[in-house]
């Protein structure tokens, strides 16, 4: 392991950190790197808070330069996987685990790493043998159980119960992320066996785990969503709007665990559209938009300062994209918050809004352990009062720009595919491709926590999973509100 050198900097990195200062951190962090590149506790820490902005090209440029300081550092390219894969090189990162793992075979962060690139390809049977034979030479190896839990066969869930056991009863004695790794590995396990008691055990474990590791703001959280509602209101100036210099662009806006994975795949099956996946670009783009023309009101919304961020955006993306003519699918998680800036720099820009029962999305959410960001989901009572505030920024959105607007039921979606997706295409101004009816096929990487489902035909029995925990949830409604609670809460939101 790479010595860690003894530096102020460090030090006062790691308490901006903890007080989710993540600008200073970022700062001190990249200051105490300048002298020891290969510092791995400020590449951990500034991994840390760079992911709070969703810059995981950043943490790859730093890890990328640590493996180069320490090349025989195991740890520091197992960082250095890690990040490739954040930031969507997956091709790259099985070289460097590859590579890695020749040197030393019996890291099992790197082994674990590269099962990781197998579930993203969608090879589950090579990723299911790494993963139980990693557990059986490290049986108190969480990250094993809790893939295991999401992709081992029925016939296997016994055998992992076996390998639970002696780590639950133990649970209180690991670190924070590998007790709440475990707790969702044992609420997964407990779920697919109709155990819902030890289901939510074990996810009310993990949540609480997570949560006292992260920061999460409420309070800032809530005035940036009054932020955006307010600078974007009814009239906002959108410069060339007759243009339509968003034409080719698709957002797919709303929460996680809410079928935005699944409506990605299917339009990224489409011959002529290409999925960029969850990204930091829209966020950059809102950045230099402010930090160049802002902060006046006027000169935000003059049409140099509209033309400069719609560039920066659109030459970002089409870095990625090959095909001159190919739509384009951008995910982030974010979108929904930042629609507003979006359609004023893109008037033309398709919006796909995707809405699943507000309970199911919240136990969805609940019953995740996200690699970064969405700290909201491991409080019921927060996450309650999140989705309404999303709600009603959509609502705004719905309100102001309905035309732009396409709400996918992901109940409509399940029950009957074709004549939703074929509105989905059509919305977004496509002509029809079959091959969006087969979306499963597709061997395209998935980045997100539901990479194994989106493998898979659309089935049903994510449908209605808030009943096996309606006992438990009573926090969640109450900070929801009834309103919020209701499945049909988009309907009332599109002007009559």
């Amino acid at each position: 392991m790479t010595a860690e050198p003894t530096d102020p900097r460090l030090a006062a990195a790691e308490r901006a950190l903890k007080a989710g200062a993540y600008d200073q951190a970022i700062e001190a962090y990249e200051a105490a790197l300048e002298g020891a590149p290969a510092n791995l506790a400020a590449l951990r820490g500034i991994a840390q808070a760079y992911r709070y902005f969703n810059r995981n090209d950043r943490i790859a440029e730093l890890f990328a330069r640590a493996a180069k300081a320490a090349p025989k550092d195991g740890e520091i390219q197992a960082g250095y996987v890690e990040a490739l894969i954040a930031n969507s090189e997956i091709g790259k990162a099985r070289q460097i685990a590859e590579q890695a793992l020749a040197a030393h075979p019996d890291l099992l962060q790197l082994q674990l790493l590269l099962a990781h690139t197998d579930m993203i390809r969608g090879d589950q049977d090579a990723a299911r043998a790494v993963f139980w034979d990693c557990l059986e030479k490290h049986p108190d190896a969480a990250d094993c159980t809790l893939h295991l839990a999401d992709i081992a066969p029925d016939g296997e869930l016994e055998r992992l119960n076996t390998a639970l056991q002696p780590m639950w009863a133990k649970r209180d004695e690991q670190s924070d992320w590998d007790a709440a790794t475990l707790g969702y590995a044992y609420g997964k396990a407990a779920e697919r066996q109709k155990d819902f008691g030890k289901a939510w055990e074990g996810f009310s474990f993990g949540a609480r785990k997570k949560r006292s590791s992260v920061r999460f703001d409420e309070t800032t959280y809530a005035r940036t969503h009054d932020l955006h509602r307010r600078t974007f209101a009814r009239g906002t100036p959108s410069p060339h709007e007759a243009d339509r210099p968003g034409e080719g662009h698709i957002f797919i806006v709303s929460l996680p665990r809410s079928g935005t994975t699944l409506v990605e795949q299917i339009l990224d099956a489409h011959e002529k559209v290409e999925a960029i996946g969850e990204r930091s670009l829209v966020y950059d783009a809102v950045t230099h938009w402010t930090n160049t023309y802002g902060p006046d009101p006027v000169q935000l919304f003059s049409s140099e300062a509209v033309a400069g961020a719609r560039s920066f955006y659109t030459q970002a993306v089409r870095e990625l994209v090959e095909g001159a003519d190919t739509a384009i699918v951008d995910k982030s998680i974010t979108n929904y918050l930042f629609l507003g800036f979006l359609r004023t720099i893109l008037p033309g820009a398709r919006f796909l809004h995707t809405a699943r029962h507000p309970l199911d999305t919240a136990v969805s959410c609940f019953t995740t352990l996200f690699f970064g960001g969405n700290e909201w989901t491991y409080d019921l009572s927060e996450m309650g009062r999140n989705i309404r505030r999303h709600q009603q920024l959509m609502t705004h959105w719905i309100g102001q720009w309905p035309d732009d607007i396409l709400t996918v039921s992901y109940e409509a979606l399940v029950a009957d595919p074709e004549p939703v997706i074929r509105n989905m295409i059509s919305f977004c101004g496509l002509s029809w491709d079959p091959a969006c009816l087969e979306f499963y096929s597709s061997r395209r990487p998935v980045m997100t926590a539901s990479l194994h489902q989106v493998r898979q035909p659309i089935y049903s029995s994510a449908m209605g999973r808030a009943e096996n925990y309606q006992s438990h949830l009573a926090p969640l409604i109450a900070a929801m509100g009834r309103r919020a609670a209701d499945p049909n809460w988009h309907k009332a939101a599109r002007p009559k």
